[in-house]
């Protein structure tokens, strides 16, 4: 199983092949590296968008010693030019969590995000929604109600994307192969 991909610029393109009990990633800047599906200590799915890509996902995996790797489930192409991949994505981590069953059966399987970053942004997204309100009232009450309609918009754009991420990223434990659907972009993208 292969599964092609840059990560962003200031990498080079890297492809992940599983290939029995090992993980090789291979790019052209050496030999490949190599590491045991043993040594994988936790693996990590999350949804991580971003403003230029609203349908991001990604899987890190933390090595022993505490090194951490990761791929998403598109490839970087340009500046704000990203490829979707999400086919490759979905049956490389599919492939990849069935390896891991088998080879690393201690393997924590973890599913969204951190909970330290989890809380942090629902305390966020409430202060900004208080200071969204209030901007509005003000701009109301000094007769600029196209800057409300602006704020407006811009709420609407991204409420969706932000309750999307509350849904898919609540932190939770899940057990070898069975990944959450939710952190896995659909299987038509």
């Amino acid at each position: 199983m292969r599964y092609p991909t840059r990560n962003h610029a200031f990498v080079p393109a890297t492809t992940w092949v599983l290939d029995g009990a090992e993980l090789r990633l291979e790019d052209d800047k050496g030999p490949p590296r190599v590491i045991a599906l043993a040594e994988i200590t936790e693996v990590r799915l999350e949804f991580a968008p971003t403003r230029p890509e609203r349908n991001r996902f990604r899987c890190r995996l933390t090595l022993r010693g505490r090194q951490t790797i990761e791929f998403y489930n598109r490839t970087y192409a340009g500046v704000y030019d990203f490829r979707d991949t999400s086919a490759g994505y979905r049956a490389f981590v599919q492939a990849l969590t069935a390896a891991l069953a088998q080879h690393a059966p201690g393997c924590r399987c973890l599913a969204g995000a951190l909970p330290a970053i989890f809380w942090i942004n629902n305390a966020i997204l409430g202060v900004v929604a208080i200071a969204v309100i209030a901007a509005m009232f003000f701009f109301i009450t000094v007769g600029n109600f196209w800057v409300v309609i602006i704020k407006l918009l811009l709420v609407a754009f991204y409420t969706p994307v932000a309750v999307r991420w509350f849904q898919k990223n609540r932190p939770r434990e899940f057990v070898l192969p069975a990944i959450p659907q939710e952190l896995l972009p659909a299987a038509e993208t």
